[in-house]
């Protein structure tokens, strides 16, 4: 590559960079189809940790694996800490 060329290729990845800036600085509009796409991809999560919650005090009350209290709620507590996270 010429001079010239590396310095045409860096001012494009420049002007590139401070676009992407400039639209993560204004957001994700409610409106855009990846903001949906995110928004379901995220309901999807939280239900599938709502279904593991849902297993884990099914195996808890039924006794089928040998948990222990401190087991069972690190496991739930974890459980809940990621749903709170997803949910804000």
């Amino acid at each position: 590559m010429k001079t010239k060329e590396k310095i045409d290729y860096a001012f494009s990845r420049i002007k590139e960079l401070f676009l992407l800036i400039n639209s993560w600085a204004r957001g994700v509009s409610d409106k855009t189809s990846e903001y949906d796409e995110i928004k379901k991809r995220k309901q999807e999560i939280i239900e599938d940790l709502y279904a593991q919650i849902g297993e884990l005090n099914r195996v808890w009350n039924e006794q089928e694996l040998e948990l222990t209290t401190k087991e069972y709620i690190c496991k739930f507590d974890e459980l809940k800490q990621r749903i709170h996270e997803l949910e804000k």
